[in-house]
Protein backbone atom coordinates (compact mmCIF):
# COMPACT_ATOMS: atom_id res chain seq x y z
CA UNK A 1 0.00 0.00 0.00
CA UNK A 2 1.30 3.41 -0.95
CA UNK A 3 0.51 6.55 1.01
CA UNK A 4 1.26 10.19 0.41
CA UNK A 5 1.79 12.83 3.09
CA UNK A 6 0.10 16.20 2.88
CA UNK A 7 2.56 19.10 2.77
CA UNK A 8 1.62 22.00 5.03
CA UNK A 9 1.99 25.46 3.53
CA UNK A 10 4.61 27.51 5.30
CA UNK A 11 6.51 30.75 4.79
CA UNK A 12 9.45 32.60 6.32
CA UNK A 13 10.01 36.34 5.85
CA UNK A 14 13.21 38.33 6.39
CA UNK A 15 12.53 41.95 7.34
CA UNK A 16 14.28 44.90 8.93
CA UNK A 17 14.89 48.63 9.36
CA UNK A 18 18.08 50.68 8.96
CA UNK A 19 17.95 54.21 10.39
CA UNK A 20 20.96 56.54 10.60
CA UNK A 21 21.25 60.28 11.23
CA UNK A 22 23.71 63.08 11.89
CA UNK A 23 22.56 64.59 15.19
CA UNK A 24 23.41 67.79 17.06
CA UNK A 25 22.53 68.46 20.71
CA UNK A 26 23.28 71.88 22.16
CA UNK A 27 23.84 70.25 25.57
CA UNK A 28 24.06 66.54 26.38
CA UNK A 29 25.35 66.08 29.90
CA UNK A 30 27.70 69.05 30.17
CA UNK A 31 28.32 70.30 26.64
CA UNK A 32 27.31 70.30 23.00
CA UNK A 33 27.37 67.02 21.07
CA UNK A 34 27.57 66.26 17.34
CA UNK A 35 27.52 62.59 16.38
CA UNK A 36 26.11 59.87 14.17
CA UNK A 37 23.12 58.27 15.89
CA UNK A 38 20.75 55.55 14.74
CA UNK A 39 17.16 54.67 15.53
CA UNK A 40 15.68 58.15 15.90
CA UNK A 41 12.84 57.69 13.37
CA UNK A 42 12.54 53.93 13.85
CA UNK A 43 14.60 51.35 15.72
CA UNK A 44 17.36 49.49 13.89
CA UNK A 45 16.42 45.84 13.61
CA UNK A 46 16.28 42.73 11.50
CA UNK A 47 14.07 39.74 11.96
CA UNK A 48 12.70 36.45 10.75
CA UNK A 49 9.01 35.68 11.02
CA UNK A 50 7.03 32.82 9.66
CA UNK A 51 3.95 30.66 9.77
CA UNK A 52 2.90 27.10 9.02
CA UNK A 53 -0.64 26.14 8.06
CA UNK A 54 -1.73 23.34 10.41
CA UNK A 55 -5.19 23.00 8.90
CA UNK A 56 -8.66 23.82 10.23
CA UNK A 57 -7.81 27.53 10.11
CA UNK A 58 -4.94 27.23 12.61
CA UNK A 59 -1.34 28.30 11.98
CA UNK A 60 1.88 27.95 13.91
CA UNK A 61 3.64 31.34 14.03
CA UNK A 62 7.00 32.64 15.20
CA UNK A 63 9.04 35.85 15.21
CA UNK A 64 12.73 36.41 16.00
CA UNK A 65 13.66 40.11 15.99
CA UNK A 66 17.16 41.45 16.65
CA UNK A 67 17.93 45.03 17.66
CA UNK A 68 21.38 46.44 16.94
CA UNK A 69 23.48 49.62 17.03
CA UNK A 70 24.02 50.71 13.45
CA UNK A 71 27.24 52.66 14.13
CA UNK A 72 29.06 49.87 15.95
CA UNK A 73 27.20 46.71 14.96
CA UNK A 74 26.77 45.86 18.64
CA UNK A 75 23.70 44.05 19.90
CA UNK A 76 21.09 46.27 21.55
CA UNK A 77 18.65 45.46 24.38
CA UNK A 78 21.42 44.54 26.78
CA UNK A 79 23.34 42.40 24.30
CA UNK A 80 20.49 39.99 23.52
CA UNK A 81 20.61 38.13 20.22
CA UNK A 82 16.87 38.62 19.69
CA UNK A 83 16.16 41.38 22.20
CA UNK A 84 13.08 42.83 20.50
CA UNK A 85 11.02 39.70 19.95
CA UNK A 86 11.50 35.97 20.35
CA UNK A 87 8.21 34.07 20.44
CA UNK A 88 6.29 31.11 19.09
CA UNK A 89 2.58 30.38 19.15
CA UNK A 90 -0.67 29.51 17.43
CA UNK A 91 -2.94 31.75 15.38
CA UNK A 92 -6.51 31.48 14.12
CA UNK A 93 -8.52 34.05 12.18
CA UNK A 94 -11.62 33.22 14.20
CA UNK A 95 -10.09 32.54 17.64
CA UNK A 96 -7.16 34.96 17.80
CA UNK A 97 -3.44 34.46 18.43
CA UNK A 98 -1.65 33.04 21.48
CA UNK A 99 2.13 33.51 21.68
CA UNK A 100 4.84 32.74 24.25
CA UNK A 101 8.28 34.31 24.71
CA UNK A 102 9.89 37.77 24.80
CA UNK A 103 7.37 40.24 23.34
CA UNK A 104 6.06 43.78 22.97
CA UNK A 105 3.44 44.69 25.54
CA UNK A 106 -0.18 45.43 24.45
CA UNK A 107 0.15 49.23 24.86
CA UNK A 108 3.05 49.22 22.38
CA UNK A 109 1.01 47.10 19.96
CA UNK A 110 -2.31 48.98 20.07
CA UNK A 111 -1.88 52.44 21.63
CA UNK A 112 1.55 53.59 20.45
CA UNK A 113 0.76 53.30 16.69
CA UNK A 114 -1.89 56.05 16.92
CA UNK A 115 0.40 58.51 18.75
CA UNK A 116 2.94 60.98 17.36
CA UNK A 117 5.80 58.61 18.17
CA UNK A 118 5.41 57.43 14.58
CA UNK A 119 6.98 60.73 13.50
CA UNK A 120 10.13 59.93 15.46
CA UNK A 121 11.53 59.80 18.97
CA UNK A 122 11.62 63.62 19.30
CA UNK A 123 7.81 63.57 19.50
CA UNK A 124 7.75 61.21 22.49
CA UNK A 125 7.97 61.67 26.28
CA UNK A 126 11.12 63.03 27.96
CA UNK A 127 13.02 60.05 29.34
CA UNK A 128 10.37 57.81 27.75
CA UNK A 129 8.87 57.70 31.25
CA UNK A 130 5.64 56.14 29.93
CA UNK A 131 7.31 53.81 27.38
CA UNK A 132 5.65 55.69 24.51
CA UNK A 133 8.89 55.27 22.53
CA UNK A 134 9.09 51.54 23.38
CA UNK A 135 12.10 51.37 25.69
CA UNK A 136 11.06 48.10 27.36
CA UNK A 137 10.14 44.56 26.35
CA UNK A 138 8.71 41.70 28.42
CA UNK A 139 10.31 38.28 29.02
CA UNK A 140 8.52 35.02 29.85
CA UNK A 141 5.31 36.44 28.42
CA UNK A 142 2.08 34.77 27.40
CA UNK A 143 0.11 37.09 25.09
CA UNK A 144 -3.33 36.79 23.54
CA UNK A 145 -4.39 38.95 20.56
CA UNK A 146 -8.08 38.88 19.71
CA UNK A 147 -9.51 38.81 16.20
CA UNK A 148 -10.67 42.13 14.77
CA UNK A 149 -14.38 42.52 15.57
CA UNK A 150 -15.63 45.19 13.12
CA UNK A 151 -12.84 47.57 14.10
CA UNK A 152 -12.45 46.49 17.75
CA UNK A 153 -9.45 44.49 18.96
CA UNK A 154 -7.87 43.76 22.32
CA UNK A 155 -4.74 42.17 23.76
CA UNK A 156 -3.90 40.55 27.11
CA UNK A 157 -0.42 39.73 28.47
CA UNK A 158 0.91 38.04 31.57
CA UNK A 159 4.61 37.38 32.26
CA UNK A 160 5.84 34.99 34.93
CA UNK A 161 8.60 36.17 37.24
CA UNK A 162 9.93 32.65 37.69
CA UNK A 163 10.87 33.10 41.36
CA UNK A 164 10.62 29.98 43.51
CA UNK A 165 8.23 30.44 46.43
CA UNK A 166 6.72 33.68 45.10
CA UNK A 167 4.30 33.60 42.19
CA UNK A 168 3.98 37.40 41.98
CA UNK A 169 7.64 38.43 42.28
CA UNK A 170 8.95 39.78 38.97
CA UNK A 171 5.57 39.49 37.27
CA UNK A 172 4.21 41.75 34.54
CA UNK A 173 0.65 42.09 33.31
CA UNK A 174 -0.86 44.34 30.68
CA UNK A 175 -4.00 44.86 28.59
CA UNK A 176 -5.02 47.20 25.78
CA UNK A 177 -7.92 47.74 23.41
CA UNK A 178 -8.27 49.58 20.10
CA UNK A 179 -11.32 50.70 18.14
CA UNK A 180 -11.15 52.15 14.66
CA UNK A 181 -13.93 53.34 12.36
CA UNK A 182 -13.12 55.22 9.18
CA UNK A 183 -10.61 57.94 9.98
CA UNK A 184 -11.14 57.74 13.75
CA UNK A 185 -9.19 55.49 16.13
CA UNK A 186 -9.19 55.31 19.94
CA UNK A 187 -7.07 53.09 22.19
CA UNK A 188 -6.51 52.56 25.91
CA UNK A 189 -4.02 50.39 27.79
CA UNK A 190 -2.69 49.43 31.20
CA UNK A 191 0.71 48.03 32.20
CA UNK A 192 2.08 46.88 35.56
CA UNK A 193 5.51 45.41 36.24
CA UNK A 194 7.39 44.35 39.36
CA UNK A 195 11.18 44.62 39.28
CA UNK A 196 11.51 43.39 42.86
CA UNK A 197 14.07 40.63 42.36
CA UNK A 198 17.77 40.93 43.21
CA UNK A 199 19.41 43.72 41.22
CA UNK A 200 16.05 45.08 40.11
CA UNK A 201 15.40 42.11 37.84
CA UNK A 202 11.93 41.16 36.69
CA UNK A 203 10.15 40.02 33.55
CA UNK A 204 10.01 43.63 32.21
CA UNK A 205 13.06 45.64 31.15
CA UNK A 206 14.13 48.73 33.09
CA UNK A 207 13.65 52.31 31.84
CA UNK A 208 16.81 54.27 32.68
CA UNK A 209 17.39 56.60 29.73
CA UNK A 210 18.26 59.90 31.43
CA UNK A 211 17.54 62.05 34.47
CA UNK A 212 13.78 62.30 33.88
CA UNK A 213 13.10 58.86 35.36
CA UNK A 214 13.96 58.33 39.05
CA UNK A 215 17.09 56.20 38.51
CA UNK A 216 19.24 56.57 35.42
CA UNK A 217 22.75 55.48 36.47
CA UNK A 218 24.21 52.17 37.61
CA UNK A 219 21.80 51.90 40.56
CA UNK A 220 19.11 49.37 39.71
CA UNK A 221 15.47 50.32 40.21
CA UNK A 222 13.86 47.93 42.71
CA UNK A 223 10.12 48.48 42.77
CA UNK A 224 7.07 48.53 40.52
CA UNK A 225 5.92 50.57 37.55
CA UNK A 226 2.37 51.28 36.50
CA UNK A 227 1.41 52.89 33.18
CA UNK A 228 -2.08 53.86 32.02
CA UNK A 229 -2.30 55.39 28.56
CA UNK A 230 -5.04 56.53 26.18
CA UNK A 231 -4.74 57.93 22.67
CA UNK A 232 -6.96 59.06 19.82
CA UNK A 233 -6.26 59.70 16.15
CA UNK A 234 -8.38 61.33 13.47
CA UNK A 235 -7.48 61.31 9.79
CA UNK A 236 -9.31 63.64 7.44
CA UNK A 237 -7.97 63.96 3.94
CA UNK A 238 -4.27 64.79 4.10
CA UNK A 239 -4.34 65.77 7.80
CA UNK A 240 -3.76 63.49 10.81
CA UNK A 241 -4.40 64.72 14.36
CA UNK A 242 -3.20 62.76 17.42
CA UNK A 243 -3.74 63.27 21.15
CA UNK A 244 -2.63 61.11 24.07
CA UNK A 245 -2.53 61.06 27.86
CA UNK A 246 -0.49 58.92 30.26
CA UNK A 247 -0.44 58.48 34.02
CA UNK A 248 2.66 56.71 35.33
CA UNK A 249 3.80 55.61 38.80
CA UNK A 250 7.31 54.54 39.80
CA UNK A 251 7.07 52.97 43.28
CA UNK A 252 10.35 52.13 45.07
CA UNK A 253 10.45 49.04 47.30
CA UNK A 254 13.64 50.25 49.04
CA UNK A 255 14.72 53.69 50.28
CA UNK A 256 17.11 55.24 47.77
CA UNK A 257 17.46 58.46 49.78
CA UNK A 258 15.60 61.28 48.07
CA UNK A 259 13.69 58.72 45.98
CA UNK A 260 11.80 57.27 48.94
CA UNK A 261 8.20 57.27 47.77
CA UNK A 262 6.11 56.94 44.61
CA UNK A 263 7.00 59.31 41.80
CA UNK A 264 4.06 60.16 39.53
CA UNK A 265 4.11 61.38 35.93
CA UNK A 266 1.21 62.98 34.08
CA UNK A 267 1.81 63.38 30.35
CA UNK A 268 -0.32 65.00 27.67
CA UNK A 269 0.57 65.38 24.01
CA UNK A 270 -0.94 66.56 20.73
CA UNK A 271 0.32 66.60 17.16
CA UNK A 272 -0.72 67.42 13.62
CA UNK A 273 0.63 65.77 10.49
CA UNK A 274 0.12 67.00 6.93
CA UNK A 275 0.70 64.72 3.95
CA UNK A 276 1.51 67.56 1.57
CA UNK A 277 1.85 65.13 -1.31
CA UNK A 278 2.38 61.35 -1.49
CA UNK A 279 6.13 61.82 -1.03
CA UNK A 280 6.19 64.71 1.48
CA UNK A 281 5.10 64.68 5.13
CA UNK A 282 5.25 67.59 7.60
CA UNK A 283 4.38 67.23 11.30
CA UNK A 284 4.51 69.27 14.49
CA UNK A 285 3.85 68.18 18.08
CA UNK A 286 3.78 69.34 21.69
CA UNK A 287 4.25 67.27 24.86
CA UNK A 288 3.65 68.37 28.46
CA UNK A 289 5.19 66.25 31.22
CA UNK A 290 4.73 66.80 34.95
CA UNK A 291 6.38 64.73 37.67
CA UNK A 292 5.43 64.88 41.33
CA UNK A 293 6.37 63.10 44.53
CA UNK A 294 9.70 63.47 46.27
CA UNK A 295 10.82 65.39 43.16
CA UNK A 296 8.70 67.78 41.12
CA UNK A 297 9.56 68.81 37.57
CA UNK A 298 7.82 70.17 34.49
CA UNK A 299 8.93 69.56 30.90
CA UNK A 300 7.53 71.46 27.90
CA UNK A 301 8.57 69.86 24.61
CA UNK A 302 7.99 70.76 20.96
CA UNK A 303 9.08 68.85 17.85
CA UNK A 304 8.80 69.25 14.09
CA UNK A 305 9.77 67.01 11.21
CA UNK A 306 9.91 67.01 7.43
CA UNK A 307 10.06 63.65 5.69
CA UNK A 308 10.58 62.90 2.00
CA UNK A 309 9.93 59.42 0.62
CA UNK A 310 12.36 58.43 -2.11
CA UNK A 311 10.37 55.20 -2.45
CA UNK A 312 7.93 53.11 -0.44
CA UNK A 313 10.87 51.81 1.62
CA UNK A 314 13.34 54.72 1.81
CA UNK A 315 12.79 58.03 3.61
CA UNK A 316 14.94 61.14 4.10
CA UNK A 317 14.08 63.16 7.20
CA UNK A 318 14.98 66.35 9.05
CA UNK A 319 13.73 66.71 12.63
CA UNK A 320 14.09 69.34 15.34
CA UNK A 321 13.19 69.02 19.03
CA UNK A 322 13.27 71.40 21.98
CA UNK A 323 12.51 70.88 25.67
CA UNK A 324 12.48 73.35 28.55
CA UNK A 325 12.57 71.92 32.09
CA UNK A 326 11.91 73.44 35.48
CA UNK A 327 11.82 72.09 39.03
CA UNK A 328 13.83 69.21 40.49
CA UNK A 329 14.64 65.62 39.64
CA UNK A 330 16.78 62.89 41.22
CA UNK A 331 20.51 62.30 41.03
CA UNK A 332 21.57 59.19 39.12
CA UNK A 333 21.47 57.04 42.27
CA UNK A 334 18.30 58.61 43.68
CA UNK A 335 20.11 59.79 46.80
CA UNK A 336 19.67 63.56 46.32
CA UNK A 337 17.67 66.08 44.33
CA UNK A 338 19.09 68.24 41.55
CA UNK A 339 17.74 70.79 39.05
CA UNK A 340 15.81 69.18 36.18
CA UNK A 341 17.59 69.42 32.84
CA UNK A 342 16.10 69.88 29.40
CA UNK A 343 15.49 66.48 27.80
CA UNK A 344 14.34 65.82 24.24
CA UNK A 345 12.68 62.44 24.57
CA UNK A 346 15.08 59.52 25.21
CA UNK A 347 17.69 60.25 22.55
CA UNK A 348 20.62 61.26 24.79
CA UNK A 349 21.61 62.44 28.28
CA UNK A 350 19.65 65.29 29.84
CA UNK A 351 21.08 68.79 29.52
CA UNK A 352 22.97 70.38 32.42
CA UNK A 353 20.83 73.47 31.78
CA UNK A 354 17.02 73.85 31.66
CA UNK A 355 17.01 73.69 27.85
CA UNK A 356 17.94 71.10 25.26
CA UNK A 357 17.84 71.39 21.47
CA UNK A 358 18.15 68.43 19.09
CA UNK A 359 18.64 68.66 15.31
CA UNK A 360 18.65 65.55 13.11
CA UNK A 361 19.17 64.83 9.42
CA UNK A 362 18.84 61.19 8.51
CA UNK A 363 17.81 58.35 6.23
CA UNK A 364 15.63 55.32 6.92
CA UNK A 365 15.35 52.19 4.80
CA UNK A 366 13.03 49.26 5.37
CA UNK A 367 13.35 45.82 3.79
Amino acid sequence: MLSSGAKAQSSVTLYGTLDEAAVYFNNAGHGSLFQMQGGDLDANRWGLKGEEDLGNGIKAVFDLENGFEINSGALAQGGREFGMQAFVGLSSDSLGTLTLGRQYDPIVDLVQPITADGYGAAFSTPGDADNNDNTLWVDNAVKYVSPNYAGFQYELLYALGGVAGSTTSGQTYSAAALYGNGGFSFAVGYFFAKNDEAGGNGSADQIQNNSVTPLFGDTAFVGSRQIAQAAAQYVIGSLTANVRYSNVEYKPYVDFGAFNRTENFNIGAASLGWQVRPTVLLAIGYTFTKSSGAASATYNSVAATSQYSLSKRTVLYATAGYTHASGSTFSSDGATLMPAGGTVSDMTSSSSTPNQVALLIGILHRF
